[in-house]
């Protein structure tokens, strides 16, 4: 069934069903009802076929993972084009939990369930902004991993969809959640030490080439209906090997490689502990460096920085293909510059605020450190080892329980952290900086050069559209 077909058997119905149901009324336990669209783990492929079905990459799995240990929710259906990869995401959701949730093929599905009140939408980057305006607009909660879509004029629509819903909404950045980065932002906001001004945010992946990049048969265990379900809005083209289901950030049209997808987080809690809203200027620079004659088809290697008013500057540095530890033997990370002192923030969530020069500890929260108030008294919501996912889960729950849009990152702040990295790929597609009103958040120049890469090409009756 088309698109359209679907929209004219099922798509009314829908959305007057999602908005008369009442939530959480579907399970026994009276529990939140999670559906998770895109719950792949696999990344290992040979000649277009899965070779490893426990491989360790793949968001929504991970996500998955962290949803089915919360006793607040349960996850009753999966949705993933890959007959493998869903049948492994059910035996562990049964495994742990007794429950073997309902397998998918269509996200639509998941749409026309009026017994679902929050969906996880882990796809590709570029069928974010299409599945997620399809969960709000069906009246239910969305948890989208970032970035938002592919360009800024898709996360301006995701907003347009949010506000005139009044869905529950968060962004995957799960730092946000973190008690540790919380606290060592409140101190860098409460002025004891200054004013921040500079805020420089890194990330080294040691990601290895991606070769062999060819049309091949679609897998039978995706098949040609799925392969159309994961292209979704985008224009359509041949199945290629070495894509599905990691590498597809790595290429144009599907992904919008390093700086939306690493680079979001910590830029993200560069603009956060700047205390700064919409930017001025935008520029990147940078290219394809390392691993010559590789298919991977964004650039490895960028340096963004951002200006915003009120003499607050934002820097970050990347590069996919080194595993070096340039910056407080991290990683990844952000630091940020105020008058008084340096406030450090870590890949795992681990913060300290040092002095000026960055040698002595002021004062410090370790990845797993708990807020004391917390009613949950569970230390696994700063688990070291999952990062802060189960925070940032349980602040999701939380909200979609009590139908609160007070999420760790909603909407408003979600665009304003998004718009840099996209615009910077934009930058460095232009090779011009990126002029932008600060009062809007829109181009200041609707003519420039970055005009045409503020919106995409969608495939005829897949179009992206707003409330």
């Amino acid at each position: 069934m088309n698109r359209r077909d679907f929209i004219k058997t099922t798509g009314a119905g829908v959305f007057s069903i999602a908005s008369a149901q009442t939530l959480f009324g579907a399970t026994p336990s009276n529990k939140v009802n999670v559906a998770i669209i895109g719950c792949a783990k696999t990344a290992q492929h040979e000649d277009g076929c899965i070779v490893d079905p426990t491989g360790w990459r793949g968001r929504g799995f991970q996500l998955m993972s962290r949803f089915i240990e919360m006793p607040s929710c349960e996850v009753s259906v999966l949705c993933d084009v890959d007959a493998d990869a869903l049948a492994f995401a059910a035996q562990t959701v049964k495994k742990a939990t007794g429950k073997e949730p309902r397998k998918v093929k269509d996200f639509r599905q998941v749409l026309a369930d009026p017994t679902i009140d929050a969906v996880v939408v882990a796809t590709p980057d570029h069928s974010h902004v299409y599945i997620g305006c399809a969960v709000m607009k069906a009246g239910k909660a969305l948890y989208l991993e970032k970035p938002i879509g592919v360009t800024a004029g898709e996360a301006e629509v995701l907003a347009e969809v949010q506000r005139k819903t009044g869905a529950v909404f968060q962004l995957g950045t799960q730092r946000r959640s973190s008690y540790a980065t919380q606290q060592a932002v409140a101190v860098l906001h409460s002025g004891q030490y200054g004013k921040p001004h500079w805020a420089k945010a890194w990330c080294m992946s040691d990601r290895p080439a991606i070769r062999g990049v060819r049309p091949v048969p679609v897998p039978a265990n995706i098949g040609e209906d799925g392969w159309d379900l994961w292209q979704c809005c985008a224009p359509r083209a041949p199945y290629r090997t070495n894509i599905v289901h990691y590498n597809w950030r790595f290429f144009k049209g599907y992904g919008t490689g390093d700086l939306p997808n690493n680079g979001l987080h910590f830029v993200d809690i560069g603009r956060w502990a700047l205390g700064a809203e919409w930017p001025e200027r935008i520029y990147a620079g940078g290219g394809h460096y390392f691993y010559e004659g590789e298919d991977w088809n964004w650039d490895d290697t960028h340096t963004l920085t951002v200006q915003f008013p009120e003499k607050k500057y934002l820097t970050w540095e990347g590069c996919s293909h080194s595993g070096a530890m340039p910056f407080m033997e991290k990683w990844t990370g952000c630091l940020v510059y105020c008058d008084d002192c340096l406030g450090f923030f870590g890949p795992r969530g681990e913060s300290a605020i040092y002095d000026r020069k960055g040698k002595k500890v002021i004062q410090e929260w370790a990845a797993n450190a708990a807020d004391p108030a917390s009613q949950e008294g569970d230390r696994r919501l700063s688990d070291p080892i999952r990062g802060c996912d189960n925070a940032h889960v349980a602040r999701f729950l939380k909200c979609t329980r009590e139908k609160s849009l007070d999420t760790a990152q909603p909407i408003d702040s979600a665009v304003k952290s998004n718009l840099l990295t996209e615009l910077g790929n934009v930058s460095m597609l232009t090779g011009e900086a990126v002029h932008i009103n600060p009062a809007t958040g829109k181009l200041k120049d609707p003519n420039c050069a970055a005009a045409k890469f503020w919106t995409r090409t969608y495939e005829p009756g897949w179009e992206v559209v707003g409330g």
